[in-house]
């Protein structure tokens, strides 16, 4: 069946194109809304330009298919194949894409605002720009992905693998993180302002000049959304040539109550009121930095670099109070 025989289908009325083989078929800007293409062989196929709203592409072959600027809103996806496939500048809002395969995929600009992405493959995907605020993506493999300037707004990671990602410039506020594998990511300059992140691990994570006031809250507590809790993470790192990198990160208010932060990069970092107790802070780098009215009460300094430090009101690790 080629493409101008199932649109002629379509026309008189037939939905049913399930289990088909139509491989390769070109379908250029027309109107398939609530097709239903389920178990179907599209690897290498052009819907570029396509309405397929609502149509159903669960356990469909769509590796390497084109779906440039193809609206797929409320389409159903589900365990579908779409191995390096082209879905840039593609509308996927509210498309249920649980267990789908997006590796290697490319979806700039792409729009997946409160799309269901749970449990699927997204590894070395290209996401650059796209809109995925809202989105659920828990448990979801972002291995390797591109989310560069993404909006990830409200967006769940729980549980998620985010490892080796760059998550460069992202809008990340709001956005759960909870046990989520964020090790080796880059987050430079990205904003995770009251973004949740309990027990995530940040390991060898970039985050320079990252935002993260109000980030993480201990509890669920949201009264209480000032303050920024960062104790439980992983931000631990055997190998010392691979630093911890807090660059000119905004951490005012945040909650580092017993963290291992040794040989970490807090260069220009913006500490003021944060809570160190007890922190480790053994071979870091406290250059130019602010930690007015700060709290290091036992805190472990051994061979940290001090230089140009705003002490202001901080309670030093002796307990006392600095002038």
């Amino acid at each position: 069946m080629n493409g101008e025989e199932l649109l002629l289908l379509y026309q008189q009325g037939n939905r049913d194109f399930s289990r088909a083989n139509l491989s390769q078929i070109q379908i250029l800007q027309v109107e398939l809304v609530n097709v239903d293409l389920n178990r179907t062989e599209l690897d290498w196929a052009n819907f570029s330009g396509t309405n397929l709203t609502e149509a159903n592409f669960s356990r469909a072959n769509l590796s390497n298919a084109r779906l440039i600027k193809t609206n797929l809103a409320k389409a159903n996806l589900n365990s579908a194949d779409l191995t390096a496939a082209d879905l840039s500048w593609a509308n996927l809002e509210n498309a249920s894409l649980a267990r789908v395969d997006l590796s290697q995929a490319n979806l700039s600009q792409s729009f997946f605002r409160d799309a269901n992405l749970a449990d699927a493959d997204l590894s070395n995907a290209n996401l650059t720009r796209a809109n995925l605020s809202g989105a659920n993506l828990s448990r979801a493999n972002l291995s390797g992905a591109d989310l560069t300037g993404v909006d990830l707004s409200g967006a769940d990671f729980t549980r998620a693998d985010l490892s080796e990602a760059n998550l460069a410039e992202a809008d990340l506020t709001y956005a759960s993180f909870n046990r989520a594998d964020l090790s080796g990511c880059s987050l430079r300059q990205s904003n995770l302002e009251q973004a949740t992140l309990q027990g995530a691990n940040l390991r060898s994570a970039n985050l320079r000049s990252a935002i993260l006031a109000g980030a993480v809250l201990n509890n669920t507590d949201r009264s209480n959304s000032s303050l920024a809790t960062i104790s439980q993470l992983s931000l631990t790192n055997s190998q010392q040539n691979h630093k911890i990198d807090l660059c000119s990160a905004n951490l005012s208010n945040a909650n580092l109550q017993g963290a291992s932060l040794q040989n970490a990069n807090f260069r220009f970092a913006l500490l003021f009121k944060a809570n160190l107790e007890k922190a480790n802070l053994e071979n870091s780098s406290l250059v130019d930095v602010y930690l007015r009215g700060a709290n290091l009460r036992g805190a472990n300094l051994k061979n940290s670099v001090l230089s140009g430090i705003n002490w202001k009101g901080t309670v030093m690790p002796d307990g006392t109070i600095h002038p």
